[in-house]
């Protein structure tokens, strides 16, 4: 976003933090990833699971002072300036609560994001009267020219040709990338069992294996003991279930990067799908 304003603007300066005319600090990306705040995902309200809704009360607030803001019709500028918090405050939300909900293996934290999900995309819903305000005031300004122009009507036919093929190819790539995860799922042996709860035992195998048992008495020959485990298969749902379930971080670690780095069939669709994006781009 602040790449296509500088484009516009190449004389422009901003003064750090804020808009133009605008008393409310803008809360950057930067200053998130240096935040002192020791709350889930570096997020201050996010230290209890109903710190949830704090965190989209405040995101709702300020997404509201920032459609008030634009709706002063400021420059193009400064709205595509507030455009831009807007979608870093709610994108926070949204992929913290998408992640919580993936993987925390606490239940109320998982609850909590799944409650704060669904009022954010109630609030983005077109009904709501904020959105529609916001898509009023910039309809004519900005989103027209921003889909005229992904939509290529400022290529050649001969480009706009290409940019609908590779628009395709992406889409036909991404569905074979998440095929080939259902068709060759990856698989990790997890030991002892205790590391998996009760609730997740149907989606395993149980496996055991030998290990060594040394004596405390030297005389005594070593001998042997079978223990416990699961094979886990890193299926789309089981690899799920465990990155919900499972209280161990070194567990969720382990299945986690199985999942995700089988098939190896995959890593040719990964090639395709960089160049096939890089070009699209």
């Amino acid at each position: 976003m602040l790449s296509l304003l500088r484009r516009s603007f190449p004389k422009l300066r901003f003064k750090p933090g804020y808009i133009f005319g605008y008393p409310g600090p803008i809360t950057t990306r930067r200053q998130y990833a240096f935040s002192t705040a020791t709350g889930l995902y570096g997020f201050d309200h996010l230290k209890t699971p109903k710190g949830f809704r704090r965190f989209v009360d405040d995101a709702i607030e300020r997404s509201g002072e920032l459609v008030a803001y634009i709706s002063g019709m400021p420059s193009s500028a400064e709205i595509i300036r507030a455009m831009d918090e807007i979608s870093n405050t709610v994108c926070s939300v949204i992929d913290s609560t998408e992640l919580c909900r993936q993987t925390h293996p606490d239940r109320e934290f998982v609850e909590e994001a799944i409650k704060a999900s669904i009022r954010v995309n109630e609030y983005l819903h077109p009904s709501k009267r904020a959105t529609c305000s916001l898509t009023k005031l910039i309809g004519s300004r900005i989103t027209s020219a921003l889909t005229f122009e992904r939509s290529g009507i400022h290529l050649s036919a001969e480009n706009v040709d290409r940019v609908n093929r590779l628009s395709i190819e992406i889409s036909q790539l991404c569905r074979q990338f998440n095929q080939n995860i259902v068709n060759d799922p990856g698989t990790v042996d997890i030991f002892p069992v205790s590391h998996m709860p009760q609730n997740l035992h149907h989606l395993l195998k149980p496996i055991c294996r030998s290990t060594s048992v040394v004596s405390k008495d030297l005389w005594r020959p070593r001998g042997t003991m079978n223990e416990k485990g699961f094979h886990i298969t890193t299926d789309p749902h089981t690899l799920s279930c465990v990155l919900q379930g499972a209280p161990n971080d070194e567990v969720r670690k382990m299945t986690y990067i199985k999942g995700n780095s089988v098939p190896h069939a995959n890593l040719g669709v990964l090639d395709q799908l960089i160049a096939s994006r890089h070009e699209f781009a």
